[in-house]
């Protein structure tokens, strides 16, 4: 596999179901390489140095995957079939039982969570970051999770998991990126260097390499990633003179878990700015031409308590007819409606080329023609062919 074509494509089809799914980056990469048979993004490239290439099927494959969303909620509500399909670069779900509850025990991108009827708990990658318990607010009353003797057990079963994770995590980096030698100086897992300082580009704390170390290259002090440590504060003004140390007691695997109470049932949350979206996305459904719906891109709409008001440009939108679908969007949404005309900088000459073009494209160049016509020019130039 070559750095100028399939691997290339590998990285895009990660960074376009990474902004589909909204993960991280390297979420995505993992899921890639999982999809390809290994357990994650570093070992699919120490493969790739050794002659291992992707083979046509693989490919179109991987391009099936990206097409399809990421079920958040998957884990936590069991579907079996959706969680091995999704979830084919990691083991199996673990069953088991608690007592007479059952649980499922995952690994999901280096956090691991076990699950039940109502409850779950995460014991996050970062050490230094206590393990989340959640029971969800219509379970409440019988979850087993709020018994202290059950939760224990849950809560080591999780947490020697999550031993073995990091475990793995640390045998794919450099020996010296766990180990501080007697200088107390640290290599970076990512191949940032090597220091006995570190800084946090998200807090701009100053860390010790055997801190560092210690919490599995997360920042002891707000839990940022490794992508966010450096070794020299290249961000600040005074080369991180400013910075303060982080203060840590060293601690990792805190016993009191952080517990929290969550309705997981979709709410209704339908702000200005949605309705607005809502409103303006029913006026393009009213638009018949380019003219047109230039008019609903452009239309000033405002959201208050006595309802929404719609400005639409006069240039664009035609005197006295009413935005249909708009309006019914409103009464769907409980809202009256006030409508006015306007009149104000229209961002193209001649308005009246949209009523006339077919699409976009023939707007585009008959607009362009006519600029040419009468002697004057848009602010950016076509290029030429």
């Amino acid at each position: 596999m070559t750095e100028t074509n399939e691997f290339r494509r590998l990285k895009a089809l990660a960074k376009r179901y990474a902004r589909a799914n909204r993960i991280a980056q390297h979420q995505a990469l993992d899921l890639i390489a999982g999809e390809l048979g290994f357990p994650h993004w570093t070992k699919l490239i120490a493969a790739s140095k050794k002659g291992w290439q992707i083979a046509t099927e693989q490919m179109a494959g991987l391009e099936a995957f990206v097409k399809r969303p990421l079920p958040a909620a998957t884990f936590r509500n069991g579907d079996p079939e959706t969680m091995n399909r999704r979830f084919a670069y990691l083991e199996q779900a673990e069953q088991g039982m608690i007592g007479d509850h059952a649980y499922r025990l995952q690994e999901v991108f280096h956090d691991v969570i076990i699950a039940g009827e109502g409850w779950s708990i995460r014991v996050p990658e970062n050490p230094g970051v206590p393990p989340i318990v959640e029971t969800f607010a219509d379970q409440e009353a019988e979850c087993p999770v709020l018994d202290p003797e059950f939760l224990q057990k849950a809560l080591s079963l999780a947490r020697d998991r999550a031993l073995q994770v990091r475990a793995e995590i640390s045998a794919d980096w450099p020996r010296r990126s766990t180990k501080p030698d007697l200088s107390g100086v640290v290599r970076h897992p990512l191949g940032r260097g090597e220091s006995a300082v570190w800084f946090c580009l998200h807090c701009d704390g100053k860390i010790t390499g055997a801190q560092i170390a210690q919490n599995l290259w997360h920042c002891p002090g707000c839990g940022a990633s490794p992508l966010d440590i450096f070794d020299t504060p290249f961000w600040s003004d005074d080369d991180g003179k400013s910075f303060l140390p982080v203060k840590t007691d060293g601690a990792v695997d805190r016993d009191e878990p952080d517990s929290r109470i969550v309705d997981g049932r979709p709410k209704r949350d339908l702000n200005d700015e949605k309705i607005i979206l809502l409103i303006r996305c029913a006026l393009l459904d009213d638009a018949t031409n380019i003219s047109e719906r230039l008019g609903a891109l452009q239309a000033e709409i405002s959201v208050d308590d006595d309802g929404v008001w719609i400005a639409l440009e006069d240039d664009f939108w035609p005197e006295g007819k009413d935005p249909v679908q708009a309006l019914a969007v409103a009464e769907r949404l409980g809202l009256e409606v006030e409508l006015v005309s306007s009149w104000s900088t229209i961002p193209f000459a001649w308005p009246g080329l949209g009523e006339i073009a077919s699409s976009t494209s023939e707007y585009t160049q008959m607009m362009l023609d006519a600029y040419a016509q009468y002697g004057g020019s848009p602010d950016r130039k076509p290029k030429e062919s």
